[in-house]
């Protein structure tokens, strides 16, 4: 399993947001960001959370002892 430290995303105000998603691969983790970020009834907010995560920079921790695959913390952006 794999942390994914995805930073310069959620940013709703002024400032940038930052997710951590514990998951098998890169897919898997854009997959986990976008059910849990993305709005299914609103393409125009899907596109951008998609283009927020497609251009973050992300730190990948690999080979961790996390057993699940999930959404491990969030913060949204502020300002």
């Amino acid at each position: 399993m794999n942390l994914y430290i995805i930073n310069e995303v959620l940013y709703p105000g002024f400032t940038d947001g930052m997710c951590v998603i514990a998951a098998e691969s890169m897919s898997r983790c854009e997959e986990l960001f976008m059910e849990e970020f993305g709005w299914e009834n609103s393409v125009q907010h899907n596109q951008v959370i998609q283009k927020e995560f497609n251009s973050a920079p992300i730190k990948v921790i690999e080979n961790v002892p996390y057993e699940k695959e999930e959404v491990v913390s969030y913060v949204y952006g502020g300002g």
